[in-house]
């Protein structure tokens, strides 16, 4: 092969790696230098909790003693534990006729709305309640009537409770 030839690709190469390395940097937006100078954090100790709450140990009898005095308890208390959490539902439909019930549900399920139907015994014998939800916060299940009476032309009822 000619010496001349060599060099030319040889320099055709070098120019090639320079403008891949470099060229990039023209469009690139400018390094950030802020982040540099970061310190080291110290993340504190989480302090040691007792049983009586105190985040330390007692060091004399006096702290010992002026500790609070633990419960006893003799019986349960079985108001101890209340649940607060409330759930909504909106009733759609009852019906006698339970493909009228699953018409409704896949109507409703086709809408994007969480959507199950209940079978219930009345006086007046078997019917199914096709309900949507639930539904945490009354606002939105109140928004959520509007927006399912609207599309499906009908009255909901608005419920605490599946039942």
């Amino acid at each position: 092969m000619d010496q001349e030839l060599k060099q030319r690709i040889v320099g055709a190469i070098v120019i090639t790696s320079l403008a891949v390395i470099f060229v990039p940097m023209l469009f690139d937006d400018p390094i950030d230098q802020s982040g540099e100078m970061i310190g080291e954090l110290e993340i504190p100790k989480l302090p040691i909790h007792n049983k009586q709450g105190l985040s330390s140990t007692p060091q004399s009898i006096d702290e010992v003693i002026s500790l609070p005095k633990p419960k006893v308890i003799t019986q349960l208390e079985s108001n101890h534990v209340v649940n607060t959490m409330q759930h909504w539902f909106l009733q759609v439909g009852i019906f006698g006729n339970r493909d009228n019930a699953i018409a409704l549900q896949k109507k409703v399920k086709s809408q994007g709305f969480p959507v199950k139907v209940k079978e219930i015994t009345t006086d007046k014998g078997v019917r199914y309640k096709v309900w949507v939800g639930p539904e945490l916060d009354k606002k939105r299940a109140e928004a959520l009537k509007v927006k399912i009476d609207k599309l499906n032309n009908i009255k909901s009822i608005l419920s605490s409770s599946d039942g």
